[in-house]
């Protein structure tokens, strides 16, 4: 926070003799600045704590608190003798469950491929039985379609032997065997006798023929029906062929995923976790601030801490007030306990939405604060991990304006006013003036002069309501440590540069 110049310390009553030290401010440009003060410790920006879940001897550590590491770098080491013994027994498990379930699968493909290579040949047991039951019906319907023609042939022959016979004797019944007489001579038959002949022939022939085929059509309509039947049993023979390679195919694709699970099992990664685990590298470049464990100790979850000090945080706390005058990227200035009164900056890095109760002697009167981090930028030279800090939070800031005493101010009717000194170079007195100015950035203590008829080297008279009723008098400035000189310097600085310039003779 930077201050107006101001010349001694004022008092509360009308100076009878002039100005005295304090009553007045020697009018400069500077930055006017708004801001809130805290307290907080310096931090890194992140901390990593090392932990291991093994419950087994360290057997050397490489670093201590205070070292430097670098990324990957070794740290320490644990005995992992037991860890080692247990995943080589699992992985040994693993690689006898892989060939078993690699067996199995070849196993059940080859049943696949055997039923396969029967079913295409037609060697499969059902479908060569079916199809020998088909060749044997086949041919008895072949058979009993051949000999239709045939039967009926020989049927008509004997009728027609028969018939001749019965007319050659008149057609009286046979009488019964008597000795064989001698031999006469067969009489020939009349012309109608011969006609009768041939009408009975062909009578017979018509009824040995419509005999013969039905006999014949029954006989082939059973060998047809009996085609049939192998024929349906054929397929029946085929659906399960099929039925039982399809479940074959589901077994042995099950079986080979099962050899693939097996191969791919590496088991819940513990042991193998516990093994990696035992060596510990450093995840993050950094700085070792604890180590807490030693060679032959069984760490109990933590062994290390390192921290990223690349990046500093001031971690404080603002209060619930001011919270509305803070945000995200607000430039800080601040010092540490370690540093003494060197000036380093940052910006506000972070602001918490969630409030706490601070300090107090009771909790329900304790002031609402929130946690801000402050994030270091530029120069860290000096600051310690740790350290304490006194921060200031710049809220406002109107930079290279002019400055004055916030109490030297006054509204005259809606208009901000100042009363000046106006004095010659190098004199100590002067008349009482009001000018009028255009105010900025405010804090408890300066105000900035943004516009107005305000001047550098003007000397503002601090306490305004005590000068009011002297304006257009003339007042010396009584402070015996005022210096003349330090006025015209100010009013120097304000003043254009002088311009020259070069004329050529000739």
């Amino acid at each position: 926070m930077l201050f107006a110049t101001a010349c001694g310390a004022g008092g509360d009553e009308k100076k009878k003799n002039g100005l005295a030290a304090g009553d007045y401010t020697v009018v400069r440009e500077d930055d006017v600045t708004n801001s809130i003060v805290v307290n907080g410790n310096i931090s890194p920006a992140r901390t990593m704590n090392l932990t291991t879940p093994l419950q087994t001897e360290v057997e050397n550590v490489a670093v201590a608190a205070g070292d430097r590491v670098a990324v990957d770098q070794f740290l320490l080491d644990m005995n992992s003798t037991a860890a080692e013994a247990q995943l080589a027994q699992q992985q040994q498990q693993q690689a006898n469950a892989q060939a078993d379930a690699v067996q199995a699968a070849e196993a059940a493909q080859a049943q696949l491929n055997a039923v396969r290579d029967q079913i295409n040949r037609g060697t499969y047991p059902a479908i060569a039985q079916a199809q020998s039951a088909v060749n044997q019906a086949q041919a008895a319907y072949d058979a009993a379609v051949a000999g239709q023609g045939a039967v009926a042939m020989d049927a008509s022959v004997n009728q027609i032997k028969r018939f001749i016979g019965d007319i050659s004797s008149g057609g009286a019944p046979h009488p019964a065997p008597q000795p064989v007489p001698v031999p006469v001579p067969v009489p020939v038959p009349s012309p109608e006798q011969q006609q009768l002949i041939q009408q009975r022939i062909v009578e017979q022939e018509q009824a040995a023929q419509a005999q013969q085929q039905v006999a014949t059509q029954l006989s082939v309509a059973q060998a047809e029906a009996a085609l049939r039947e192998a024929y349906a049993q054929l397929d029946v023979a085929r659906t399960q062929a099929a039925q039982e390679r399809d479940q074959l195919k589901r077994q042995a694709e099950s079986a080979w995923r099962q050899a693939e699970m097996a191969s791919n099992a590496t088991g819940d990664g513990a042991l193998e976790y516990q093994v990696q685990s035992a060596t510990v590298y450093a995840p993050m470049g950094g700085l070792v601030t604890s180590v807490d464990v030693k060679e032959g100790d069984v760490p109990q979850g933590k062994l290390l801490t390192i921290v990223d000090d690349s990046r500093l945080l001031i971690r404080t706390q603002v209060r619930e007030v001011d919270m509305p005058n803070i945000k995200t990227g607000n430039r800080v200035t601040f010092t540490s306990t370690a540093t003494g009164p060197k000036e380093f900056a940052g910006r506000v890095s972070w602001i918490s939405p969630v409030g706490a109760p601070g300090e107090g002697d009771q909790q329900a009167n304790a002031s609402v604060m929130f946690p801000v981090d402050i994030e270091v930028t530029g120069d860290k030279e000096g600051l310690l991990l740790g350290g304490s800090t006194r921060a200031e939070i710049i809220t406002e800031q109107t930079p290279d304006s002019l400055s004055v005493p916030l109490d030297a101010v006054y509204d005259d009717a809606g208009t901000n006013k100042v009363l000046v000194l106006s004095t010659d170079e190098g004199d100590k007195r002067g008349t009482v003036e009001e000018r009028t100015v255009e105010t900025g950035t405010a804090n408890e203590v300066d105000v900035a002069v943004t516009g107005g008829d305000l001047k550098q080297g003007d000397i503002v008279i601090n306490w305004p309501d005590q000068y009011r009723d002297k304006l257009g008098d003339t007042v010396a400035v009584a402070d015996p440590n005022f210096n003349p000189d330090e006025v015209a310097q100010a009013r120097a600085s304000s003043a254009p540069a002088p311009t020259t310039s070069a004329q050529n003779k000739g």
